[in-house]
C-alpha cells in the first residue's frame, strides 16, 4: 500500500468536511464583513487546491474522457458558481443574495458526498457507520434526558454530553441528580467503547489494505517468475516491462 496515498486521500477528506463546515456556519449564522471575508478567504484557498488536484490528475489519466465521467463529484465541486453569480450585473442583490445562500447549500451537500466518498470504506469497516450512528443517538438521548433531569438548556446539554461521551470531562456542568449521574455513566462508557471501536477499526483497516497489497504484489511477481521460465522467448519490450513493474512495487515499499 502507498502510505503517501493515502495520507494524501485522508488530507482530502479533511479538507472536503472543512469545506463543509465552512459552508455551514456561512448559511446559518449572520456573521461581521470581516469573518465573512476571512472564510470565503479559507474557501478560495481549498477550491484552488480542489482545482490544481483535478487538473493534475486529469493530465495523468490515461483515459481523460472516462476520467471525468467517474469522477463528476470532482469536477461539479471545483465549478466557482458563487463567482460565477457575483459577475452577473443583471441579477437583482435580493435575489443574488437568495441564489448565493442556495448554491452554498448546494456546495454543502457536494463536499459531504465528495468527504462521504473519501472514507466510505473506512467507515464501513467492522461496521463502524452503525456504530457511529448509535453512539450519536445515544448522544443526543443523554443530551435530552439530561436537560430534563437536571432542568438545564439543551445548548447547554448537547455540550455536557459530548464533553462526558469523549471523557474530556471539563467539570463546567455536573450533574446533581441521581439519573443525571446514571446518564453520565451510561455516556461514559459508551464513549469509550467508542474510542475502543475507532481504534480497532483504524488498524483493521491499514492491515487489511496491506494484506490486499501484498496479494496482488506476490500475484505479480509470480506472474513474472512464470514469463522468466520462458526467458528465451522473451524480447526487450518484454524485459524493460518487467524491469518497470518491479521498480514500481520497490518504490512502493
Amino acid at each position: 500500500m502507498n502510505r503517501k496515498f493515502v495520507f494524501y486521500e485522508i488530507i482530502m477528506a479533511m479538507l472536503s468536511l472543512l469545506v463543509v463546515f465552512i459552508l455551514t456556519i456561512q448559511i446559518t449564522i449572520n456573521l461581521t464583513p470581516t469573518q465573512s471575508l476571512i472564510l470565503d478567504y479559507i474557501d478560495t484557498s481549498i477550491w484552488t487546491i480542489f482545482l490544481i488536484d483535478y487538473i493534475v490528475r486529469l493530465f495523468l489519466s490515461k483515459n481523460k474522457w472516462s476520467f471525468i465521467k467517474n469522477n463528476k463529484l470532482d469536477l461539479i465541486a471545483i465549478i466557482p458558481i458563487n463567482s460565477l453569480l457575483k459577475s452577473i450585473r443583471i441579477v437583482r442583490l435580493s435575489r443574488l443574495v437568495k441564489l448565493i445562500k442556495f448554491t452554498k447549500f448546494l456546495r454543502t451537500i457536494i463536499f459531504f458526498s465528495k468527504f462521504k466518498s473519501k472514507i466510505n470504506k473506512f467507515i464501513t469497516t467492522n461496521n463502524l457507520n452503525y456504530v457511529i450512528f448509535i453512539t450519536i443517538l445515544i448522544v443526543f438521548s443523554g443530551a435530552i434526558g439530561i436537560s430534563i433531569a437536571e432542568n438545564m438548556s439543551f445548548g447547554d446539554a448537547i455540550w455536557w454530553a459530548y464533553v462526558t461521551a469523549t471523557t474530556v470531562g471539563y467539570g463546567d456542568i455536573s450533574p446533581a441528580t441521581g439519573i443525571g449521574r446514571i446518564i453520565a455513566a451510561v455516556l461514559m462508557l459508551v464513549g469509550i467503547g467508542f474510542i475502543g471501536m475507532l481504534t480497532g477499526t483504524i488498524a483493521t483497516f491499514f492491515l487489511d489494505k496491506k494484506t490486499v497489497y501484498k496479494s496482488y504484489k506476490e500475484e505479480i511477481i509470480e506472474g513474472i517468475k512464470n514469463k522468466l521460465d520462458e526467458f528465451d522467448k522473451l524480447d526487450h519490450k518484454d524485459i524493460d516491462d518487467m524491469y518497470a513493474v518491479l521498480k514500481s512495487l520497490k518504490n512502493d515499499n
